[in-house]
């Protein structure tokens, strides 16, 4: 394809250094020197210009556009470059991340015609909601069309290690991965379940909650209470999430404007604490100990991971921090936090999986980003139907659910009409694993 993205930042350098392995990728961006930076690293045409300025297409005139994709930290330039893009090119399809959440319900941009909005911080929230409806999960992903989820489990039961892989499977859900030591492996029948491994199930959501209290006895049954660290645009967006799914809520924010701007959103519905000293003298003093879930949403890791730190000496059940760079994951991660993406991130894979499903095929990264589940719907006109699962003949897995239940292929296999086709692999098979999906 041919990929426009407008703006060189951090998004938009982490999706031209992905999607210019397979695509040919320009990347628009005021900044010379950070171009110059990133045609060094990647194969990627660089246009110095302001994406505000509608000379700057002028090279672009006439020409086709198969994905026009704006990233920059600014809505409003988000939104003005998508204009004079379209006005300019021929475009196919068109993303555009936005920050502020009026956007979602406004006609606004209905002028735009067809276009794909990404917001990030809502984004990022949501996957709050779904540690909510998995309180034991460490991480819960969705695939459109079907119940089946991909979920994760901290390994924390003396009475359910050493057990082997297909100890923990049935027909309802199947091993896809096992994350040890910041290391990613595909199951094998005979590989053995230890202390403290993050194994990954693919299946149905309802038989997956029968193996919290199994597999991990510190999780708690349900989220009743829980503290946010942090009011800025993503505290209050995750605090919506928490209010709306009936949490009892506190906030934990150090300026007293931001203090004052959550208690005008929430009114009495959320308790909004201003911390101006020492936050650890809150835990006992507001009884922020007596949580169950901890988040912390700062923009800086460093400051969310000495927050986590802090509810990880009061035995918060479930401590999630927010990740924003993906360095610091594994460090998070070795320290027992369960990490939630950050809105720079969120878009990153929002968009990403939004390209992979233009030949509607899902992609869904997960254990950090090291391994990757594609998805593809047998639909009513595909050559599919009435043959056989296909196998996959390189590392990795192939599944298909059907309903509630998920067949190895191993398992001979007629597919249906609305069977849904999983191939799990490390990432760096994913080019492979995406032409091989597609040609089915």
């Amino acid at each position: 394809m041919n990929i426009i993205i407008a703006g060189a930042g951090k998004v938009g350098f982490e999706l031209a250094r992905s999607l210019s392995y397979h695509h040919e990728v320009t990347v628009i961006d005021r900044n010379a020197e950070a171009l110059e930076r990133l045609g060094e690293l990647i194969d990627i045409y660089p246009l110095t210009g302001d994406i505000e300025n509608p000379q700057t297409y002028r090279s672009l005139l006439d020409s086709h556009v198969d994905l026009f994709i704006a990233v920059t930290d600014s809505d409003e330039a988000n939104i003005l470059s998508t204009l004079l893009a379209t006005d300019t090119t021929r475009i196919d399809r068109r993303i555009i991340r936005l920050r502020n959440s009026y956007f979602e319900q406004s006609a606004f941009l209905a002028n735009l015609g067809a276009l794909e909005r990404i917001f990030p911080f809502r984004l990022a929230a949501e996957t709050v909601r779904l540690l909510l409806t998995y309180p034991g999960a460490n991480n819960v992903k969705q695939f459109a069309g079907t119940d089946t989820k991909l979920i994760s489990i901290q390994v924390d039961n003396p009475l359910h290690e050493a057990k082997s892989v297909q100890a923990f499977e049935n027909e309802h859900l199947k091993i896809v991965g096992i994350e040890r030591e910041k290391r990613f492996y595909l199951p094998t029948p005979e590989r053995v379940i230890e202390h403290g491994d993050r194994v990954y199930f693919l299946g149905d959501g309802a038989v997956l909650e029968s193996l919290y209290g199994q597999l991990d006895l510190h999780m708690p049954p349900r989220i009743e209470t829980a503290v946010v660290f942090g009011a800025d645009t993503l505290g209050v967006e995750v605090a919506k999430v928490l209010v709306e799914e009936g949490v009892e809520v506190k906030i934990v924010e150090k300026d007293i404007r931001l203090c004052h701007l959550a208690s005008d959103i929430f009114q009495d519905r959320v308790l909004v604490i201003n911390s101006r000293y020492d936050e650890a003298i809150l835990y006992p003093e507001e009884r922020l100990d007596q949580a169950d879930m901890v988040i912390t949403t700062d923009r800086k890791d460093e400051t969310n991971i000495i927050r986590a730190l802090q509810a990880q000496e009061y035995n918060i059940p479930k401590i999630v921090a927010v990740n924003n760079d993906r360095k610091y994951y594994p460090l998070m991660h070795q320290l027992g936090m369960v990490v939630a993406r950050g809105p720079q991130m969120s878009a990153y894979y929002a968009i990403l999986e939004s390209v992979a499903r233009q030949d509607a095929v899902e992609s869904r990264h997960f254990c950090g980003g090291a391994a990757v589940v594609l998805a593809r719907k047998v639909d009513p006109t595909s050559p599919l139907i009435g043959r056989n699962l296909p196998v996959w003949k390189r590392e990795g897995l192939m599944l298909v659910a059907r309903r509630e239940a998920v067949f190895h292929s191993e398992t001979p296999v007629e597919l249906e009409e609305g069977d849904m086709l999983f191939l799990v692999i490390e990432a760096d098979e994913e080019k492979r694993g995406l032409e091989w999906i597609r040609s089915l």
